[in-house]
């Protein structure tokens, strides 16, 4: 009887309940940690756990892809949102935060493949509010953007790094390039496929995420981030603000954080270190230079491939709950970086400083760094000293760790006048398209016009001995001469008054470290294309004596010098450059500095 009178009660209280709530979708557990932290997935398991992730989602997220890599790979794009905004252009007009998150852009590096798909599993199915966490901001991430790199799996790729036991991709891609040395000059297609992913979405914050190794403390998540004055200064504010409440949560989970370690002394730690990441060829540097804040994670290679892994999880989830809470003031900072490079570019008044390269700053900063104890040891390799650590032992009492050196400012190392604006010279579509690539604002000249300006001539070139990503690279004595030139209809006519300008001028400025120039990108304008037989010369030159008391002079002070007399080939090019039949354009690159911005250029 007392069962038969439970059963009629739970049958009454079914039959006049509300109908249940559908169940929410479960969450599907990371392929990493069904592997127990063992293994990472391939790029198809990725994509398909991500399409699993978008199905359950409601709309909030969206899989889509952004280009394709050298070996034909579709690159996968994942896009969330609190209302599934997929458009660059709605989120502009809707002042939006965009937020960029690279991972494996060193395909080895994979921990924020598998920290993001865990931080979009869970926006996607709810145990993340997206809402709450990201208030209007778009999250836009690319899991794997060294693709090729990344389904070169071995264990043996990464001979520094603690897990994935199972093996994890390889640094560079089939070409040997890698890619975080590639944003500016977009040699591969994956850095041309982002550059247009960039140009269209225009994210206002970019995290780009690592592994590091050498020295050996116990910090788990290590960071870095240009600082004003290389980055606008309303960003930089932005930064100071809202990264340190993430660090903080993260430490609150049980993780260690510290900035980016690049020792200063490479047998000493005591001697400190920088953590300076300002090349525009790095994601670290190439942002700012169009005015955004670009954030360098470094997840210590030398933890466990788990605690790596939930480590960034918790950071990356803090971190997006500041982009929610502060999102509008970051896309007021950036709007008002960009405005200020615009007012730069439109005034004719030439006391603007436009920075070529930055290099650290000392301050005498110090801060407490938890390195583990040390030693050198004798290698039986080569004989020399190494330095070793002891693992888990730290370095002095303090538990905060001893203090050392750190350097993290910038400052100029190289600056030139701004200009009102550049012209290419036509005839250069290897130039046009970098600047096409990039999204740089230009215009084609219809007719040709004859105009001041100052002209950039490269002398005494030499190359480095061996490659560097595949190229050469190059340095030469830039000068600079006011001429006026005739410039042809066809011709380029690159504004300043444009936001990514200094961006343009990292490439067309010879003396700029990552310009298409410094790359050996433009050494053909070094090349001499004719010759001048012996004879002819030496008839040229025996005529010029004879008719020229200038020339007679300036040879007779030539030869004083007693190393130019005694080099026959110094003496073959002085006579050669003292004719006529000489190719004045050696060295002369196709691009103009343009000091004051002419009228008919305005437009």
């Amino acid at each position: 009887m007392l069962r038969f009178v439970i059963a009629l009660t739970a049958l009454g209280a079914t039959l006049g309940a509300t109908p249940p709530p559908p169940p929410t979708p479960s969450a599907p557990p990371t392929p990493v940690e069904t592997s127990a932290y063992r293994s990472t997935p391939s790029a198809a398991e990725t994509r398909e756990y991500l399409r699993r992730l978008a199905a359950g989602s409601a709309g909030r997220l969206t899989v889509t892809s952004f280009g394709h890599t050298a070996e034909g790979r579709e690159m996968p794009l994942a896009v969330l949102s609190r209302d599934g905004l997929t458009s660059p252009e709605a989120a502009r007009a809707a002042q939006r935060p965009v937020v960029l998150v690279l991972a494996g852009i060193h395909a080895g590096e994979i921990d924020g493949k598998d920290a993001l798909l865990a931080l979009l599993r869970d926006f996607s199915l709810g145990s993340r509010d997206v809402a709450a966490t990201l208030g209007d901001a778009v999250l836009l991430v690319v899991p794997i953007y060294n693709l090729d790199g990344h389904e070169r799996t071995s264990p043996w790729n990464r001979p520094n790094q603690d897990g994935p036991v199972l093996g994890m991709g390889f640094r560079t891609t089939t070409a040997g390039f890698d890619l975080n040395r590639d944003f500016v000059k977009l040699e591969t297609p994956e850095a041309q496929a982002l550059a247009g992913l960039v140009a269209r979405w225009r994210p206002h914050l970019v995290v780009d995420t690592h592994v590091t190794d050498g020295s050996d403390h116990d910090w788990t998540l290590t960071w870095s981030w240009v600082e004003a004055p290389q980055l606008a200064l309303g960003a930089d504010a932005w930064m100071r603000a809202h990264l340190a409440p993430a660090l903080v949560a993260t430490e609150e989970a049980g993780y260690r954080t510290g900035p980016y370690v690049d020792l200063q002394n490479g047998a000493d730690p005591a001697a400190g270190f920088s953590s300076w990441v300002g090349a525009a060829r790095y994601s670290s540097g190439y942002f700012p230079l169009r005015n955004r804040p670009s954030l360098l994670l470094e997840m210590h290679s030398y933890k466990p491939y788990e605690k790596r892994v939930k480590a960034l999880y918790e950071f990356l989830g803090s971190f997006l709950t500041e982009v929610g809470k502060g999102g509008k003031e970051l896309v007021e900072a950036v709007a008002k970086a960009e405005a200020e490079v615009v007012a730069k570019g439109a005034r004719d008044a030439r006391a603007d400083e436009l920075v070529l390269a930055w290099r650290p700053k000392p301050s005498g900063e110090t801060l407490h760094w938890p390195v583990y104890d040390w030693h050198l040891e004798t290698s039986v390799v080569t004989g020399e000293p190494f330095l070793d650590y002891r693992r888990g032992v730290q370095r002095g009492d303090d538990p905060r760790g001893i203090v050392v050196p750190w350097v993290h400012r910038s400052e100029p190392e190289r600056t030139v006048t701004r200009p009102r604006g550049y012209i290419v010279l036509a005839g250069w579509p290897a130039i046009e398209e970098k600047l096409a690539l990039h999204g740089i604002h230009t215009c084609r000249l219809e007719q040709g016009l004859t105009l001041e300006v100052e002209t950039l001539r490269v002398e005494s070139p030499s190359f480095a001995a061996r490659p560097y990503q595949g190229r050469h690279g190059a340095e030469a004595t830039v000068v600079r001469s006011r001429e006026r030139v005739a410039v042809p209809a066809g011709s380029l006519w690159l504004p300043a008054d444009q936001p990514d300008f200094e961006l343009a001028a990292q490439l067309l400025e010879p003396d700029a470290p990552d310009s298409l120039f410094s790359w050996g990108l433009l050494s053909s304008v070094v090349e001499r294309k004719e010759y001048i037989e012996r004879r002819v010369l030496e008839a040229e030159a025996r005529r010029r004596l004879a008719e020229d008391a200038a020339v007679a002079a300036e040879w007779r002070a030539a030869l004083a010098d007693a190393t130019f007399a005694a080099d026959p080939r110094a003496r073959f090019e002085w006579w050669w450059r003292h004719t006529p039949y000489w190719d004045a354009r050696v060295g002369q690159l196709p691009i103009l500095r343009v000091l004051v911005r002419p009228d008919e250029l305005a437009n």
